[in-house]
């Protein structure tokens, strides 16, 4: 007897873990501020010491406590800050589909783990590492703690079944990619209505077009600025910023550092 699973192989191949940076870092009480809407998750894991995170849609109050890990998905806005120390390592990712729509975007709640295995060591040596060989290593064990996460939280992932209309703006967006995009513009490339694209966008994404123009106008500047090929003033052009102070204005809104200081942090 042959028996063959199409449909979780297809599942499996469309889910894509995309590792935006992680790092180590030991923070004081000067370590605070709020971060609003990420476009990406963020996974952390406690070292030594303490913080706290406040979700801001329900003000809930979680305390970060040494030997867990949390994560913090996209779409969470939050509060954090420290009293005292913070010894954490952390990774921005995105777990996503074909078409970069974030799993994580909808579940609002962070949640934690007690991994079974301290990894505390094998994070630290691999921060220095950059072969293929030790980058798929960090892959294969980021996996397992996300599943870990997933389970004890029963969070579970499902495809989102874009419509044609959702589907074909989104993939005319990734091809022409520009902070001066148009709803306009992208509903007459496409043949519909602007308002049957707002609705649909609103109703599968629970977003709307400008705001998914410029999540992915400001991810993929991440992206090239952690290259460090080009300069901020080549990337903001790229992405069809006015001028440079524009796109650096834009860019320090979201993240809360201007682009010269993010590609310092991820050279270090």
């Amino acid at each position: 007897m042959i028996k063959i699973n199409a449909a979780l192989c297809k599942n499996a191949n469309n889910v894509r873990l995309i590792l935006h940076y992680y790092g180590r870092a030991v923070v004081d009480n000067r370590w605070k501020g709020t971060a609003l809407n990420p476009i990406y998750s963020r996974l952390f894991y406690i070292s030594d010491g303490s913080a706290t995170i406040t979700t801001l849609h329900n003000k809930k109050k979680i305390i970060l406590e040494k030997g867990k890990w949390y994560l913090l998905p996209a779409g969470c806005s939050f509060d954090f800050s420290c009293d005292n120390q913070l010894d954490h390592i952390y990774f921005h990712f995105k777990l996503c589909d074909i078409d970069k729509i974030d799993f994580f975007h909808e579940c609002k709640e962070p949640c934690s783990i007690v991994y079974p295995k301290d990894m505390t060591e094998f994070f630290i040596k691999n921060l220095d590492n950059s072969s293929i060989n030790d980058g798929l290593k960090v892959r294969q064990i980021l996996y397992d703690i996300l599943i870990s996460i997933m389970e004890e939280n029963n969070i579970s992932l499902h495809p989102k079944n874009l419509s044609p209309c959702v589907s074909n703006a989104i993939h005319y967006i990734k091809k022409n990619l520009s902070i001066e995009l148009s709803l306009n513009q992208i509903a007459e490339h496409i043949f519909v209505s602007k308002s049957t694209l707002t609705k649909q966008f609103r109703k599968e994404l629970s977003m709307s077009v400008h705001d998914y123009i410029c999540d992915s106008v400001l991810f993929e500047a991440c992206q090239l600025l952690t290259k460090n090929t080009l300069s901020i003033s080549a990337i903001s052009e790229k992405l069809g910023f006015c001028d440079q102070f524009y796109f650096s204005r834009m860019f320090s809104e979201k993240f809360g550092i201007p682009p010269r200081d993010y590609r310092k942090l991820t050279d270090m």
